[in-house]
């Protein structure tokens, strides 16, 4: 995907207190999301910046619907961010910063390639999936870094906020860089 334009997303969200679903980039919207091609997705990048109140423990978890209808929906996950608190396990706030390269420092330049056809990944095999989820239904609103109203599709990059354990509340900043094909 030589010398095709790079996007960026921002998502955001405060006070997390439960385990919830977002939509981070929606691949055939163009009109609100700043890419213009709707055939797939090469996520670039992530950077993750948070601040985790409490001593809970989330995972939030980045990757891909591979399908889904009016009942339900499946996500491939491709990256997860483990946040606990590590140096101090009753510290009450924690945070955490982390930068991943799809890219490996321009060795990999198309990134992660998360093209759908078929109900899977053509490019990509992993083994942590959320399946048959309602959490990525077709007719059902999720924030996006666009809104509220981005509704998940195939080929879609989505987020899984989980809470691990009970307990304290999530801030976060989620930046994908990308392109899409």
């Amino acid at each position: 995907m030589a010398n095709r334009p790079v996007y960026a997303v921002n998502l955001g969200a405060e006070a997390v207190a439960a385990s919830t679903p977002y939509v981070l980039i929606d691949l055939s919207d163009t009109t609100n999301f700043p890419h213009g091609d709707t055939q797939e997705l090469h996520l670039l990048g992530l950077v993750m910046n948070s601040e985790k109140a409490s001593d809970g423990i989330f995972d939030v978890w980045v990757g891909v619907v591979t399908e889904n209808d009016g009942t339900d929906g499946s996500a491939t996950w491709c990256h997860v961010f483990h946040l606990e608190a590590v140096g101090n396990a009753t510290d009450s706030t924690d945070r955490f910063a982390q930068t991943v390269d799809f890219t490996l420092a321009g060795r990999n330049p198309d990134g992660l390639n998360l093209a759908v056809v078929s109900g899977a990944l053509t490019n990509f095999a992993g083994n942590q999936t959320q399946a048959n989820s309602a959490n990525w239904i077709n007719s059902t609103n999720r924030a996006s870094p666009v809104g509220s109203t981005t509704k998940p599709a195939a080929g879609d990059v989505v987020v899984w906020v989980e809470e691990v354990t009970n307990g304290g509340t999530l801030d976060f900043s989620l930046t994908a860089i990308y392109e899409a094909a």
